[in-house]
């Protein structure tokens, strides 16, 4: 990196006002030298079976960027469940993680509130189609387009026509200056709790009229967990306990860490190679959860048994087509003629994709220790690979449908 360009983005940096500590994280970093890719990654995988090796082609490929820092991964196969990690859990330290290594599942949080959104449809408590207004705590009649209200169904479908942020942070995106986002954005979300959000909430104007196209939107899921918090009277984490983590015993999985878990929580690195610092608290319902594989299998397990209606309905679709549409959170593609239903996420240091074929009982969770550029897109190669080595005599008529983040 040039000098030149990087002590400028020190001063643009060190000109916001902001806690010291995340200025410690994000400005005392000297340029970082190129890695020199490894032949010989740290990996518990023991290279026997044929899944084994299956494995350990793709997370080689995978490695062969320098960027990559660490990934652990979770398959759940008929029934089975099977765990790799490879790399480290700190760049330039000898740390493999493990099953039980805590990453940040980013916007794989999605999918854990559409669940509980799908389990307030079959409650009756919420309604696809219905005004969503009437769901939040407050009259928020600006939600509307020309008297076109958001419902649940555009919201789980980013086709609400909501800003990306609130605070609106289009502008910070707009600047492509990846050096200084990560602090502008810490800066932008400085103090801004659930208050300011409901305060917010009520100047905010939407873009587009509901259902008409796709945006992206983290604030859409953000009104989600207000309106499960209203028709249920529980905090939106009580809630995630009740129907999700304790039933299925994801101790370590949540929006706050103890001191134990803090203990397991993997660095987490950008592109630069510079250590990030965590989400913010508001990432909340849209990116918000910590995690570990282990964990994540029996998430995984529980998404492909589809024994459970609220699991069937938020896999159906609701926008689109099944080859490239999107269900609740979830978005629908395919591989090799092979439905398929996955969901990324990617925060300051950290990225995380699950894939799960349901036709063939077999899914995946993949979380990786940086945001190296495409490294979402590249744990989903990595599981579509895995899973093309091994079941290798399906039908190659179709490839994968784009993957929208």
């Amino acid at each position: 990196m040039d000098q030149r360009i990087w002590q400028h983005a020190q001063s643009i940096m060190r000109n916001i006002v902001w806690p010291g500590c995340v200025l410690a994280l994000l400005c005392s970093f000297a340029p970082v030298p190129a890695y020199a890719a490894s032949t010989a990654t740290p990996s518990d995988n023991p290279r026997h079976s044929p899944l084994d090796i299956a494995v350990d082609e793709a997370a080689r490929s995978f490695f062969r960027n320098s960027c990559h820092v660490g990934v652990s991964m979770g398959i759940v196969e008929a029934g089975h469940t099977y765990f790799y990690d490879y790399g480290t859990t700190t760049r330039g330290k000898t740390a493999l993680p493990t099953p039980q290594s805590i990453y940040e599942l980013a916007s794989v949080t999605k999918t854990f509130t559409a669940t509980l959104a799908a389990e307030a449809v079959i409650d009756n408590r919420l309604s696809l189609n219905g005004d969503f207004r009437s769901d939040l705590p407050g009259d928020y009649r600006n939600l509307a387009w020309h008297g076109e209200p958001i419902t649940l169904r555009t919201l789980l479908t980013h086709h609400a026509g909501m800003p990306r942020d609130i605070p609106d942070s289009d502008a910070i995106y707009a600047d492509k200056n990846m050096l200084t986002r990560p602090a502008r954005l810490l800066a932008l979300d400085q103090g801004f709790g659930r208050a300011q959000f409901l305060a917010a909430l009520h100047g905010t104007k939407l873009r587009s009229a509901p259902g008409d196209q796709f945006a992206y939107s983290n604030a859409g899921f953000d009104v989600i967990g207000l309106g499960l918090e209203k028709v249920y009277g529980m905090p939106l984490d009580a809630l995630l306990r009740q129907y999700i983590t304790g039933p299925l015993g994801m101790a370590a999985t949540g929006f706050m860490l103890d001191k134990s878990e803090k203990s397991r929580l993997v660095n987490g690195y950008d592109g630069y190679g510079r250590l990030m610092p965590d989400h913010p608290q508001n990432a909340w319902a849209a990116w918000g959860l910590y995690s570990s594989t282990q964990d994540m299998a029996n998430y995984i397990r529980w998404q492909l048994a589809a024994t459970d209606p609220a699991i069937r309905l938020s896999h159906r679709i609701l926008m689109g087509t099944a080859d490239d549409g999107q269900a609740m959170a979830w978005n629908l593609g395919s591989d090799r003629g092979q439905p398929v239903i996955s969901h990324s996420g990617g925060s300051f240091g950290m990225s995380s994709q699950v894939v799960l074929y349901p036709e063939q009982h077999q899914g995946f969770v993949l979380l990786a220790n940086d945001t190296c550029e495409g490294t979402e897109g590249a744990l989903k190669a990595m599981a579509m690979a895995i899973h093309a080595n091994s079941h290798p005599f399906q039908s190659t008529a179709s490839g994968a449908a784009s993957q929208r983040r």
